[in-house]
């Protein structure tokens, strides 16, 4: 099943995603935003085969979860060059860090390559949508947490990274997430999946989420013990080699570019790039 968050006439709702169209959820729930129903999945499942409300072509997307709470990262989670240089090693435990509101577009949306630097990079990856509550969780039962899977693009503004990694992660705009949640039990291993890039329709990433140092069970229990997790709360799980900055010579994206950002089984987000004015 797919859910998602849309606008029809800049109004926001909720729903799920049919080969028809789109299922109307917030007219026949009491929840407003989908953040708040993913936690009533059976409540949700009863309305999965009744008529659509919309086309597709009277929607827009909107972020997945749309009233974004907590977007929590796994970084340097796969074997590769460091885009800043170098190697990365091993880390010992996942490395986290989180990502605001305000950095994230949908599917079909714009990218800003920012104003003050032309070093916009792409970085795709599978999210984890968090369905159940839970503290300290344990790496046995952390699927069991889980609502659903989408794909994101962690944007890096690779120059101001070096000044630290909230300051190149965090950029207005320059990451995207969508382009909806594909729930857990059309998903039963996410180790399964891969995860892909292309830029103007030239494949840069390609790799599966096996090479992960860290499975979504791991990051899940970890961040668990950092702070209970909530219905809602999207995981981000890192991104594999072929990142413009790990290039040589390394290629940035740039006005006018068409990225799309593929795991296997979730679907395509595609996103432009569009250089910042002010």
């Amino acid at each position: 099943m797919r859910l998602l968050s849309f606008r029809i006439n800049d109004e926001r709702h909720y729903g799920i995603g049919t080969t028809e169209g789109v299922i109307n959820l917030g007219r026949r729930m009491k929840a407003t935003t989908l953040r708040d129903a993913i936690g009533e999945m059976d409540h949700i499942r009863a309305f999965e085969n009744v008529p659509v409300d919309h086309s597709w072509d009277s929607i827009s997307f909107d972020l997945p979860i749309a009233d974004q709470h907590r977007l929590l990262c796994a970084g340097l989670n796969y074997h590769k060059k460091y885009p800043l240089g170098g190697e990365v090693k091993t880390p010992k435990q996942p490395v986290y860090f989180n990502k605001p509101p305000g950095s994230l577009v949908p599917h079909n949306g714009e990218l800003l390559r920012p104003i003050v630097s032309v070093q916009l990079d792409y970085e795709v990856e599978l999210a984890v949508v968090i369905g159940r509550s839970g503290r300290h969780i344990s790496e046995s039962q952390a699927l069991e947490h889980v609502a659903g899977y989408t794909v994101l693009n962690d944007g890096s503004v690779r120059d101001w990274q070096r000044h630290a990694v909230a300051a190149g992660k965090n950029f207005y705009r320059s990451g995207s997430c969508g382009p909806w949640i594909v729930t857990n039990d059309s998903i039963p291993d996410p180790s399964k999946l891969s995860v892909m890039t292309r830029v103007n329709g030239e494949e840069r990433q390609n790799a599966s989420v096996k090479e992960m140092i860290f499975s979504v069970q791991e990051i899940i229990a970890y961040l668990s013990q950092i702070m209970p997790l909530e219905p809602g709360d999207i995981i981000a799980t890192g991104s594999p080699e072929g990142t413009g900055g790990s290039m040589e010579p390394q290629v940035w994206l740039a006005h006018g570019d068409t990225v799309e950002f593929e795991v296997t089984d979730l679907g395509i987000l595609a996103n432009t790039v569009i250089d910042e004015i002010i």
